[in-house]
């Protein structure tokens, strides 16, 4: 992958009222999770009094699926899981571009998680089907056969997230598709 340029992650970061708040719900969440039913009213009226961004960014579901990934992906290494995360947050800036629309947002979001998917899907196979002793025992030819299936399903739905993508800016360019028409006329004397 390309680097990174310059700047590209400082823009990436939250704003420090948007981090701060963040910091406060998820403080008065653990407080109402301990069962501090006081803090879960607060809970719920600090999440409607917040900012769209402050929302946005604690129901972000994706990210919370994809550190979950990371971590298993890194197996216990933390500078793999600070690696794996950072490369996400480039690839965002990369793919998002400068000025993304919320559609492109959404979209990005789906490409790296698409892609994260796929290369661990890549690599779980590679490592349990290639890196066998002859003394470990194989699995069998229908387990094989749905780990094949769920890789293609993964690939086609990183395929489909990145042609959606494409698609939108397409459109957003306001750049009209171009056709050709050709008739032939055949006179008959």
């Amino acid at each position: 992958m390309p680097e990174a340029k310059p700047g590209t992650l400082e823009r990436y970061q939250l704003p420090a009222d948007v981090q701060e708040r963040l910091d406060e719900l998820r403080d008065l969440s653990e407080k109402a999770e301990a069962g501090d039913k006081d803090a879960r009213r607060q809970l719920k009226q600090a999440v409607r009094e917040s900012a769209p961004e402050v929302i946005a960014r604690a129901s972000d579901v994706s990210r919370r699926a994809q550190h979950m990934l990371i971590e298993t992906a890194a197996g216990g290494s933390e500078l793999a899981q600070y690696a794996l995360s950072g490369r996400l947050d480039v690839m965002r800036e990369e793919i998002a571009g400068d000025n993304p629309t919320p559609l492109e947002v959404l979209l990005t979001e789906q490409v790296v998680s698409g892609w994260l998917w796929l290369t661990l899907l890549d690599a779980l196979n590679s490592a349990q089907f290639w890196k066998r002793a002859p003394s470990e025992v194989r699995v069998s030819p229908s387990y094989v056969r749905y780990m094949v299936k769920l890789q293609e399903s993964a690939h086609r739905r990183f395929l489909s997230s990145v042609q959606a993508l494409a698609r939108v800016r397409k459109l957003q360019s306001g750049t009209p598709a171009v056709q050709h028409n050709t008739q032939v006329n055949i006179l008959a004397r």
